[in-house]
């Protein structure tokens, strides 16, 4: 185990968490939710990228999957969804008529 898996089960523990984290080194959450590509049988499995937007108590908004230019959001696309997250917010006080 090396020092970041180290320091991520130390933190994990202390919060007294049963969960799984995707680096956990045997890596049996990212199996759970299929997060693995095995098509190429010239490599062993390798690890899709993901990114996932959330709103404030964490439920997925939109995820992302992909590598280098395909599938992987901009700035801008996360600046985007953020926003329109921030949007549906009561106490949400700008509006698009507004310029900055």
């Amino acid at each position: 185990m090396n020092e970041y898996h180290e320091a991520t089960h130390n933190v994990s523990s202390m919060r007294s968490e049963e969960m799984d984290y995707p680096i956990h080194p045997e890596r049996r959450l990212l199996h759970q939710l299929e997060m693995t590509d095995t098509t190429d049988p010239a490599h062993e499995e390798v690890y899709i990228p993901y990114t996932f937007i959330l709103d404030r108590d964490r439920t997925i908004y939109k995820i992302y999957n992909g590598r280098c230019f395909v599938g992987r959001p901009t700035c801008e696309k996360i600046r985007m969804d953020l926003r329109a997250l921030m949007s549906k917010r009561p106490d949400w006080i700008y509006s698009d008529e507004q310029k900055v």
